[in-house]
């Protein structure tokens, strides 16, 4: 397992320095497109894409098309075909930009097939409006200083190296930590694109129970109040419903100021009694 640095901190929504020899990254430049390397394989299906790597690319090309100047506020992924591992093209476009909102899209696409779709939420910054509203008082508790790249904790216990295993098969709560996460060997991560590869861990955090986790999300929602503050990410369950197969979750995303932001997924069972035609 992964270990790095705790020092490395940075301002809100700043790109910030990691140790490559400590985290690997997911892709690399390929001509006008990308190519995966080792550490975004997943573990779904060999040969294919982990959803973090894949959200991570999608975020980090509309962040650095799009969002220069502006808020990143919202993301939304469709994941309806697993990408597969090797040489990916990504194809961007800007829907709207007006004076309070922009908003583009990304596809990828592998043997001029559309595998995976993605958008991006931005907004221009504006004053803070006087007034409170209701917020959870109780803050998630980020990892110790001696954190790992993927840790977890159930209920009220302390986070352990995360490398999957039946000690986490409980019904207790669970929150994550992660440092680091990164997205392109030789590039800055920007804030919004770790934040992506984070979000994709929200069925991992919600569903993990007795039986493991048992359902694949088909998608994966962000939604931002502020970019987080250096490269440590965590994300707590704050609900999971499972009903005929379906699962609708979602998860409170923190870092060491605070919470940042909401995420969501749905995703269907994995068992073999899920039957459905075998093209669309």
């Amino acid at each position: 397992m992964l270990t790095r640095d705790a020092a490395a901190r940075d301002a809100p929504g700043r790109p910030i320095e990691v140790n490559p020899q400590q985290v690997s990254p997911q892709f690399i430049r390929d001509g006008e497109g990308f190519s995966s390397l080792p550490a975004a394989e997943g573990r779904w299906a060999p040969g294919t894409l982990a959803g973090p790597a894949v959200a991570g690319l999608l975020a980090q090309v509309l962040d650095g098309a799009f969002g220069e100047g502006l808020v990143p506020a919202r993301w939304h992924c469709d994941l309806f075909r697993m990408v597969r591992a090797g040489h990916v093209d990504v194809r961007t476009r800007l829907v709207r930009s007006g004076r309070r909102i922009r908003v583009a899209e990304a596809e990828i696409v592998q043997n001029d097939t559309t595998v995976v779709r993605a958008s991006a939420t931005f907004y221009h910054r504006a004053p803070q409006p006087d007034g409170h509203a209701w917020s959870d008082p109780d803050e998630p508790a980020p990892a110790p200083s001696n954190e790992y790249r993927l840790s977890m904790a159930a209920g009220d216990g302390d986070y352990a190296p995360f490398e999957g295993g039946a000690r986490w098969n409980t019904p207790d709560r669970k929150r994550l930590w992660t440092v680091g996460w990164r997205v392109l060997d030789g590039e800055e991560t920007t804030p919004f694109a770790r934040a992506a590869m984070v979000s994709d861990c929200t069925n991992l955090v919600t569903g993990m129970g007795t039986g493991g986790v048992q359902t694949i999300n088909g998608d994966v929602s962000m939604a931002l109040a502020r970019a987080p503050i250096g490269d440590e990410i965590g994300l707590e369950a704050d609900q999971h419903l499972l009903v005929d197969g379906v699962s609708a979750a979602s998860a409170s995303m923190f870092d060491r100021h605070g919470r940042f932001g909401v995420c969501s997924v749905t995703g269907v069972a994995t068992g073999s009694a899920v039957h459905g035609p075998e093209k669309s």
